[in-house]
Formats: C-alpha cells, sequence, structure tokens
C-alpha cells in the first residue's frame, strides 16, 4: 500500500536514533531471563513467567551480534512495525490518510513503546505490532492468515490471541454471526497452542511461573503492583501510559465508524483481564490500536496546527518518561501541555461536528 514502506522507514530510524540515545536500565528488568533463553534454548527449572516466552530470544538467539543491540533492534523494527500497521488498520476502516498518519505518530510517540526501547527485553514490542496487523487481516476476511499468525505469536505472549477474541466479540456485536465464529476459531486453535506448549514447558522442563499472576484470588500482578507503589505513584504510571489519549479517546468514539467503536467496547472485558494479570501501566498500551485511533479522529478535525502541538508535546513528554531520556527536561510540563492542546482539540473538533449523524453501536 501506498506510504506504508515510507512511514516504516520513517519511524525505525527515528526510533533507532531514540534507542541509541536511551540509557541503559538502572535497576532489575527481566534481561536475565531472556538472555538465558537466548543462549540456552530451554533453561532447565526455569521459574518465571518470562521463561514461557521464547518466540523473541529464540529467534535473536540465532542472529550474530551482542545481546542489548539486537534487543534493541527487535525493538525498533517491531514498533515502526506497530506504528505502520495503525496506519494501514485506519485506513482499512474507512479513515482518511491524514487522520491514519495522525495515528501513526501517535503510536510512535506513545509511552508504551518508546519504553522498550529503554528496556527491550520484553516481547512486548512484538505484541504492539501484531495488534494492528491481526486486527486488519481479521477485518479483511483473513481468518486462517490470523490464526496462523496469532498461533505463532502466543509463543512469545499470550496477548497474541487477543485481537481475535476482541474481533468475535465485536462481530457478534454487530450481527456478524459467521465472521464472530471463523475468528473464535481461529482464537480458539491459537489458544490450544498456547496451553499445550506451556503444558510441556512444565511437565517435561519443569517450569513454573514463579510470578504473581497465577494467584488471581491475592490480585495477581496488580496488587504487588498496588502494594508496592503509593497512590501518587499510580496515579503517575497511569497518567503516563496514555496521556492526552485518555481526553482524546472518549471524544474520538463521536466521530468513529462502527466497526471501531465495537471493538473497543469488546476489548473492554479483555483489558481487564489484562491489566489484573499483568502490571498495567505496561500491559494497556497493548491496546494501543484501539485507542489511538479514536484521538487520530479528534486531531484531523481540530486542524494542522493544533494536532502539531499536541503530537510534539505528546511525543517530547514520552521521550522522557518512555525512552527517558536524561537531557529532557520537565516531563510532566510536556505531558501536562499535551492535555492542555488535547482540550482545545476536542472543543473545536465538537463544535464543528454540527450536522453530523448520531452513531449508533450497530449501523456503520
Amino acid at each position: 500500500m501506498t506510504g506504508v514502506a515510507a512511514r516504516f522507514g520513517i519511524v525505525a530510524v527515528a526510533l533507532a536514533i531514540v534507542a541509541a540515545l536511551s540509557p541503559t536500565p538502572d535497576r532489575v528488568t527481566d534481561r536475565e531471563v531472556y538472555e538465558k533463553t537466548e543462549a540456552r534454548t530451554i533453561v532447565q527449572d526455569c521459574s518465571d513467567l518470562h521463561c514461557f516466552r521464547v518466540l523473541v530470544p529464540w529467534v535473536l538467539g540465532v542472529l550474530p551480534g551482542p545481546s542489548p543491540v539486537k534487543w534493541k533492534a527487535y525493538s525498533v523494527v517491531c514498533n515502526a512495525a506497530a506504528a505502520a500497521g495503525v496506519f494501514v488498520w485506519c485506513l482499512t476502516v474507512g479513515f482518511s490518510r491524514r487522520a491514519a498518519s495522525f495515528a501513526c505518530v501517535l503510536t510512535a510517540a506513545g509511552f508504551g513503546g518508546l519504553y522498550t526501547l529503554h528496556d527491550p527485553y520484553t516481547s512486548d514490542p512484538l505484541m504492539y505490532a501484531l495488534g494492528p496487523i491481526l486486527t486488519t487481516a481479521l477485518t479483511t476476511g483473513r481468518f486462517v492468515t490470523a490464526g496462523v499468525v496469532a498461533s505463532i505469536g502466543v509463543l512469545a505472549k499470550e496477548f497474541a490471541a487477543a485481537p481475535l477474541y476482541i474481533f468475535a466479540g465485536a462481530s457478534t456485536l454487530g450481527g456478524r454471526w459467521r465472521d464472530a465464529l471463523h475468528a473464535f476459531i481461529a482464537g480458539n486453535f491459537a489458544f490450544i497452542v498456547w496451553v499445550a506448549f506451556t503444558l510441556t514447558l512444565m511437565l517435561k522442563f519443569n517450569y513454573s511461573y514463579g510470578y504473581a499472576s497465577v494467584t488471581f484470588s491475592k490480585g495477581a500482578v496488580i496488587g504487588l503492583w498496588l502494594d508496592r507503589l503509593s497512590l501518587r505513584g499510580v496515579a503517575s504510571a497511569m497518567f503516563n501510559e496514555f496521556g492526552p489519549l485518555y481526553l482524546l479517546a472518549p471524544a474520538g468514539i463521536w466521530f468513529a465508524p462502527a466497526d471501531l467503536r465495537r471493538l473497543a467496547i469488546a476489548a473492554l472485558p479483555v483489558a481487564a483481564v489484562i491489566a489484573y494479570v499483568q502490571q498495567p501501566d505496561r500491559a494497556l498500551w497493548n491496546f494501543h490500536f484501539l485507542v489511538v485511533p479514536f484521538g487520530a479522529l479528534v486531531l484531523e478535525r481540530a486542524g494542522d496546527r493544533l494536532a502539531a502541538a499536541t503530537l510534539a508535546t505528546f511525543a517530547i513528554g514520552n521521550l522522557k518518561v518512555g525512552a527517558q531520556l536524561p537531557w529532557i527536561p520537565a516531563a510532566r510540563v510536556w505531558l501536562v501541555a499535551s492535555c492542555v492542546c488535547a482540550s482545545v482539540a476536542i472543543a473545536l473538533a465538537m463544535s464543528r461536528r454540527a450536522g453530523e449523524p448520531r452513531w449508533s453501536l450497530v449501523t456503520p
């Protein structure tokens, strides 16, 4: 598709520069777990949730070069693919190229992606790319392709099956029963692959989670996360996750096509589960491909100058809190400024929607 390769290339170059400038984390990360899997393929008696997320370290393990370079390159490529994938996804559901471009920039400059340039030892970048790619495939009727890709993706992280179930739920809301059934079957296939692979590692190689996400009755990961942080810390972490998108996305519902609205509704229970069993300030960016497009629709109606100001302040703030670039000053100032710009954009967009038809959940 025209422009996709160019956008991927531009974003990849920009993210590569950011990755090179981002310092090494000064705290404990999951690097050791992933590097052991990268080096040994199978780590007998491995007891960590990330032990089961083998696809990325297995692939990177066969490539030459220093581990940090390979992992940062992987993060750059996947986040660039996520941005380009959101561009294609937006065009697929009827966005203008301008709105799709705004969504592409919002994805590339978001906290979740930029943070993985700082700490690339995670399967998250691949999930960020698979979200829009799988949803586009499902929307265009390529259920077998989506099922196969998701079945491979679950070897990196179980979230890879989520877009299929979300699409099945959205299709049910829209009365498209055949599509719902196909997506549900594809999702179940990916889920079965994940369960079979997980049980194989547990029974044959004595893998275990050793992690709170399996202790559902005690709050899982979110319970530990809330115990570890103050109320202010929780609020700050959650604000950083989406920043001005907390304002833009709800407003964008008024301008979004029915397919996107249904997908967002169907994603709510999935997001609740993911946020419960994982660290929510990291987990929720997996749903960027459903949040960002709503914000882009508002910026499209607000005018280029205001959109540019919102995108610029959003990106600068996230370069600090996400990529952890030390020379970016006053991250909160930039993120608050982006929220102010977003508020003005919403006011302008709403003032210009007079005469537009009211939307419903079912009709396009």
